[in-house]
């Protein structure tokens, strides 16, 4: 069996990393062995070993959560790609699928190397390395075809590189409606003491500064003035990362400030958020600056929740305002307050937007889709 080895610079658990375990799942369905090539052992390592994908320890990969600059990149680059290229034979690869365009210079070098063909997945419109035409023309050489996650996404990359059009193929991330049918809500007493009474908005998320926490404590402050029945749950956590955690004291000291210790709760990191979004009466994903396609959107969508989102990245292509959602523009404190009052105010139209979510979400983010679709990529590829 041909294998296809895909180069990821994390284990942790985030959405790239959701995405890439139904990446593998999909190449086994087209008949492709996938192999994990990562820096170490983790979250993403142990879902590859309960699926029984083989993985790789590859500990000079870049962390660019850590090491975003250039030069981190170089030093290691040509001693990565040569192990690359090692696993490449020994496990007789057709396709190198890096995860990052940073993985792929990597992982584009070791299938130069090769002689395998070489695939890009550009999950962030933020960042990127087309902003800078020396990097943009080694991703071109060192790459065979681009996958974006969503149309936000491509037009990015296109406006700084347009040249690159050509190459390039939007793949939505699927998920498989079928496993959300059984989620029941969590027990938010229980875990957290929060009374049963209360209205639940929600959000999940790694909790960063772009995600836009703050702004959406300051909607909540303002609407529980008047709505002492809300209570915000905040699913997520810093996950080591310095500045992260910074923001995060910073989200406390926000709430300390305005007394709303008994009314929002943080979970920390979690690592499995459906019964805890299937809690929600109204789920809300505010960031600040373009999110390309957040998966915990998705997971809202397919759990028939009603969402609140920023009308920025990819969002809209999931969110089809007041269809599937209502959009808010990022940043717009008291846009999202009167918009959360809004639903907090209306059951009905609560139930109506989560249920035409979750079929917005059927047609257009299914597995099955995804995966005829990055079937499509790997047999133009090769």
């Amino acid at each position: 069996m041909n294998s296809i080895l895909y180069v990821n610079p994390t284990s942790i658990h985030g959405g790239a990393e959701e995405m890439l375990i139904g990446y593998m799942r999909a190449a086994k369905t087209l008949a492709y062995q996938p192999v994990l090539v990562t820096c170490g052992p983790g979250w993403l390592t142990e879902q590859c070993q309960q699926l029984g994908i083989p993985c790789e320890y590859l500990p000079s990969l870049p962390d660019p959560t850590t090491e975003s600059h250039w030069s981190a990149q170089i030093k290691t680059w040509v001693p990565n790609a040569l192990k690359i290229a090692h696993l490449a034979r020994k496990w007789q690869a057709v396709i190198v699928h890096s995860n990052t365009p940073r993985a792929s210079y990597h992982g584009g070098l070791g299938a130069r190397l090769s002689k395998v063909k070489a695939v890009t997945h550009v999950h962030d419109s933020f960042n990127l390395p087309y902003r800078s035409s020396l990097k943009t023309k080694l991703l071109m050489s060192l790459t065979d075809e681009t996958i974006t996650v969503s149309q936000a996404v491509t037009r990015a990359i296109l406006d700084l590189a347009p040249y690159l059009a050509p190459q390039i193929n939007t793949v939505y991330n699927g998920l498989d409606i079928a496993a959300y049918r059984s989620v029941q809500p969590a027990n938010l007493y229980k875990l957290w003491g929060i009374p049963s009474n209360r209205l639940i908005i929600g959000n999940a998320s790694a909790v960063r500064p772009l995600k836009g926490q703050d702004v959406l404590i300051e909607a909540f402050r303002l609407l529980n003035q008047t709505h002492k029945n809300t209570h915000l749950l905040i699913v997520g956590g810093g996950q080591g990362q310095k500045e992260w955690l910074s923001y995060e004291q910073q989200l406390h000291a926000q709430i300390y400030k305005h007394h709303l210790q008994g009314f929002i709760t943080f979970t920390g990191w979690q690592e499995n958020v459906w019964p805890l979004i299937r809690s929600m009466d109204i789920f809300a994903h505010v960031p600040v600056q373009p999110d390309s396609l957040p998966t915990s959107v998705l997971h809202a969508s397919a759990l028939s929740r009603a969402i609140v989102a920023s009308n920025i990245g990819g969002i809209p292509e999931i969110i089809l305002n007041k269809s599937t959602g209502l959009l808010v523009p990022p940043s717009d404190v008291f846009t999202l307050y009167k918009t959360l009052e809004l639903l907090v105010n209306d059951q009905s139209t609560r139930y109506i937007l989560g249920q035409q979510a979750q079929v917005h979400f059927q047609q257009r983010f299914s597995f099955d889709q995804m995966q005829q679709e990055l079937g499509r990529v790997y047999r133009k590829v090769l």
